[in-house]
Formats: structure tokens, sequence, C-alpha cells
């Protein structure tokens, strides 16, 4: 796909942080947040509005710069590109929304960002006259720290007792909600990403959207935001939020390695890059991670040429997009354990950054939508012909 000069120049901006990512990414993983500093540095480089509808000061740019920001800034700090990533698929997915949800949102703040977030224990929603009602929490809000409203997923009584719930994303602006502190994990530590509680949270109409109309296509948000990128879907293709930070990660990690072994040898002062043994796990590793690469950017490229040409994306790209995603992370993590070997025992201390990114590239593989046994069985089904088991895709 064509990089123009713009991009490139963000891409090259992104590359840039990679040091100063590194030097911080210990103390946001044992703050369990990012430095507002990393938030503030990316919002004035543009990240987080690549996605974003041009007329509101966008640049509506393809799925594509995603996943080649995600393969520069996760080699800094993979819970700093977690942060980038999820905040910035969120204006795509708004982008697709309801005009008048999306001036409640950026009408009055072009800036404003958005996170997301999944039912957890006792979150639910009620029908009501105009709307929805929603009580109890909401997990996995990544970036919550930084988002002026979440659009949470939520899952809608039939307005019939023989019917099935219908899958949402629901806005709501962070006055409405509160933070609860409970993100405490050994993997993607430093993304905050937090539990928010809702009580009795009145929410319009008009700030839900039925994931079915977000499949590929027109949606509400077309019409306004006529860009190939809002006729894409961004529960199928959009998955590669997680796995742009995974693919980050591995090459941050195989990069560390190299370096390390070339000045390094054995306790019989053999050089450690001389061993076949490195040698076979760096190629392994490396041509796992340009695999992974390679399969997300082919991902990009046809989707583009399917809404370009004003085609709809069927049942059967939206699953392979899935299981693509799904697979890449799953490269990424292969690689990374292919490397660990060769770390030693130094890896066991908790400062290790290769340890930190061994963990956090195992977390990112956790994603429900990058799951691969989960993703698999799915695409499978779908090959065969047999209905999807996530209504998402």
């Amino acid at each position: 796909m064509h990089i123009d000069t713009e991009q490139q120049n963000m891409i090259d901006a992104a590359r840039s942080m990679v040091p100063i990512l590194l030097s911080r990414a210990r103390k946001a993983e044992e703050d369990r947040a990012v430095p507002q500093q990393t938030f503030d540095e990316f919002a004035d480089k543009g990240f987080f509005r690549i996605h974003q509808p041009e007329r509101f000061g966008g640049k509506a740019w393809d799925i594509s710069m995603m996943v080649r920001l995600g393969a520069e800034l996760g080699q800094g700090c993979g819970s700093s590109c977690w942060i980038f990533s999820n905040l910035a698929v969120q204006n795509w997915i708004l982008g697709m929304n309801n005009p008048e949800a999306q001036e409640d949102v950026w009408g009055g703040n072009p800036a404003a960002l958005i996170a997301s977030s999944f039912p957890g224990k006792g979150g639910k929603v009620e029908r009501t006259d105009g709307g929805l009602v929603a009580n109890g929490l909401w997990s996995f809000a990544s970036g919550v720290d930084f988002a002026d409203w979440n659009n949470m997923q939520v899952f809608v009584p039939p307005e019939r007792s023989e019917g099935s719930p219908e899958h949402r994303f629901a806005l709501v602006p962070k006055s409405d909600y509160r933070v609860v502190d409970d993100w405490y994990s050994p993997g993607l530590a430093g993304t905050g990403s937090r539990t928010i509680r809702l009580d009795n949270v009145f929410i319009p109409e008009h700030r839900t959207i039925p994931s079915t109309k977000l499949m590929g296509g027109p949606s509400p948000g077309s019409e306004i935001n006529p860009g190939a990128l809002y006729r894409l879907p961004p529960l199928t293709l959009g998955t590669k939020v997680f796995a742009s930070p995974a693919l980050g990660i591995a090459k941050g990690g195989l990069g560390m390695i190299e370096e390390d072994l070339s000045g390094r040898n054995t306790v019989g002062n053999a050089p450690m890059a001389e061993l076949p043994t490195a040698q076979v796990r760096i190629s392994e590793a490396g041509a796992q991670i340009e695999a992974a690469e390679a399969l997300l950017l082919k991902d990009c490229a046809d989707a583009m040429e399917i809404a370009e040409a004003g085609g709809v994306p069927d049942i059967k790209h939206r699953a392979r997009w899935r299981r693509n995603n799904a697979f890449a992370v799953q490269l990424c993590v292969r690689a990374l354990e292919r490397l660990n070997p060769l770390v030693g025992a130094r890896g066991l201390k908790p400062e290790n950054d290769f340890l930190r990114m061994f963990r956090d590239v195992h977390a990112a593989s956790l994603q429900i939508t990058v799951a691969w046994d989960i993703q698999a069985v799915n695409a499978g089904r779908i090959r065969f012909g047999l209905p999807s088991l996530d209504p998402r895709v």
C-alpha cells in the first residue's frame, strides 16, 4: 500500500520515540499506568487521530497505519502502544456511528478520546423510553485514564421474551461512571485497563449502535464520512488494534536479543553470535515476525481494495481477518518463546526488558478477539457453512 510523505513522517516520529518509550517502560509497569508525558507526546504527534474523520480534524487514514505505527511504538513499550491503538481505533468506530453521537463527542472538543469496555460482573442494561439504563461493572477499559468517553459493549434484552439479546456499543461520558482501580496484571501492566462502574445511567438511543451496522458497507456515519475506512468492519478488521502492539513487542524483543548476543560470550569465551543454536533461533523468530507483519498488512490492502471498489466484505472475509489477526499474534508469541532461552538466567530479573516484553506479548494474546483457539474455531465453522459463534463477526 502506498505511504505518502505525511504518513511516512508520522511513522518516523513513532520510530524516534522507541528509545524514549523503552526508558519509561519499567515505570509504566510499576505505576500500572502510562506516563502522562507519553500520552501528551502521542497526542501532540497526532497518533490518536489517524482514523478520525476529516470533518473533525482527523486523518481518516486506512487501517494499515495502525499496524505500521504499532510495529514501531510497541518496540519501546507494549503498554504505551496498547493505549495508542485502543484509543485510536475508537475514532474509527465513532466515525461509523450516528452523526448525532459524533457531535456529542467531538462537537465541543474534536480531540476528545474514547476508551471501550466489556460487561463485567453484574454489568447489564435495560430498555427504557428513549434509550437504555446501565448498571454494574464494565471491565478492561484500556486507556480509561486519558479518555473523555467510554464506548461500552452491551447486550440489550430482546423486546419479546423469545428473542435473543442484541449486541450494541453504547457511549457514555466520563462524568457518568467512576473508575475502579483493579488492574493488577503481570502483562501489559501499564495499560491501566481498569473497570468502570455505572449506577442507573441513562444512555440516549442515538448514542447506541448495533454491531450489525458495523459489519462493512454503508453505516449511519458513512453518509457524512465518505472515506473507504468508514465502510469497513471495525469489529473484525479493527482487531488489528490488538495485533499491532504484539507485532511491535516481538520486533523489540528480537532487536534486543540480537544486540545482546552480538556483545556476549559463552562461559567458554566463544562469541554467542557464532553458536548455531542462537543463529537458528534468531532466524526462526525473524521469519515468524516478518510473516505476522506481512499477513496483517495484506489484510489491510485486501480490505481497502474491496471498500474502494464499492464492495462489502462478506462473513468469510470478516472471519478470515479475525483469524489472521489471531494467527499473527500467535506468531509473535512463538517468536519470543524461541528467543527466550537465549536470555539466560538474567531473564528472571524483574527489571529485565525482554522479560517484560515476553509477559506483554502473552498478555496481548489473551484478548478474546485475537485468542487463537476461539478465532480459529469460529473461522473454521464459517468455512464449513456453519453459523458464527460471535455476533460481532
